[in-house]
């Protein structure tokens, strides 16, 4: 299976064909995708934040080996020439600019702000940040995803979008923030609360019984976040990508309510998320897991883009915000491998 791998992966290489590799939860193999060019039985699709690009992967010949013999991974990367990175000044005044939106007369809730930093790193080793990223994020979606125009996206999601097996569908609700010494305030279990009602609220048209078990704690490498469990029975399966869009973006990573938080967002934040707080995942033909790519960074030749946010209430403090922002940088980029 190796030398099969190998092959598939060198062969897209040479011929600059896009692909994904990937490494669903708390799994010890990785599987190369490409795509066929034809529909298949197996899929894997890239959603983007603002829903104005789907990329697909259909590929019945999927292989897989394991992340420890993950070979050597040399990608011609862009250079890229334009800087995305806010400035704090200028961040603190984006964060106190929604901050009044949300004080206003505007009927929006919670509006999620992320921003770019950019990391001066050079010749980044694909193949051994991906087994980092394995190896501290077992509970991750791991991947890799390559496009010779587009570059090199690399990331390790904490969030489940939406699982479907049998027509039972499983989510969470993940929002709240603090650092592992800090306690939780009614702040992070407010904003919590809110994503868990949206997607409750989201859900009900579309099943039968909706079940929620939460929040708990849960471990996020520097951090902590504030998660519940969702469960539901699927009506009809047909409706599947009509529940994905119904979800996306969700309150964790757009806003509440979902139109207006988005609005602001494009609006406002300065820059073009792409594919960051979109949605990846796969299909077969008995089961579907899709996550939301977050925790994710893009590789050029001369840096690296990580891609952060947070979600902003009335209430919020923007030095807080930027600090957990840089907090929430590390998670990627202090696992950063250089070639030596």
């Amino acid at each position: 299976m190796f030398r099969q791998f190998q092959d598939k992966l060198e062969r897209l290489i040479q011929q600059k064909k896009p692909f994904v590799l990937f490494r669903k939860p708390n799994e010890t193999k990785v599987e190369l995708w490409e795509n066929q060019e034809k529909k298949t039985a197996r899929k894997f699709s890239c959603n983007s934040f603002d829903n104005s690009t789907l990329i697909e992967f259909n590929d019945d010949e999927v292989v897989e080996i394991l992340i420890d013999d993950l070979p050597k991974i040399e990608l011609l990367l862009p250079i890229s020439t334009q800087n995305e990175a806010i400035s704090y000044n200028d961040y603190i005044n984006l964060i106190e600019k929604t901050v009044e939106e949300l004080k206003s007369d505007s009927d929006t809730q919670k509006i999620v702000i992320s921003r770019i930093k950019e990391l001066d790193k050079h010749d980044i080793d694909l193949s051994e940040t991906f087994k980092n990223l394995h190896q501290h994020y077992p509970n991750a979606y791991v991947y890799l995803r390559y496009d010779v125009e587009e570059g090199c996206w690399i990331g390790a999601s904490p969030e489940l979008l939406l699982k479907e097996e049998n027509q039972l569908i499983q989510t969470v609700s993940l929002a709240g923030t603090k650092a592992k010494e800090d306690d939780w305030t009614d702040k992070e279990y407010h904003e919590q609360q809110v994503v868990t009602d949206y997607i409750t609220a989201t859900l009900s048209g579309f099943t039968n019984y909706i079940d929620v078990d939460g929040p708990f704690s849960v471990n996020a490498g520097f951090f902590e976040h504030l998660k519940s469990f969702i469960s539901a029975q699927l009506i009809d399966k047909d409706k599947l990508y009509d529940v994905l869009k119904a979800l996306h973006p969700t309150p964790a990573v757009g806003g509440m309510p979902k139109d207006l938080a988005k609005d602001f967002i494009i609006k406002n934040e300065g820059y073009n998320r792409t594919f960051y707080a979109g949605f990846m995942g796969y299909e077969t033909e008995t089961e579907a897991e899709f996550f939301v790519n977050l925790r994710c960074a893009k590789i050029y030749q001369n840096k690296v883009k990580l891609y952060v946010g947070g979600g902003i209430m009335p209430d919020s403090i923007p030095e807080n915000e930027w600090n957990e922002t840089e907090l929430k940088s590390k998670t990627i980029g202090e696992l950063l491998i250089e070639l030596k």
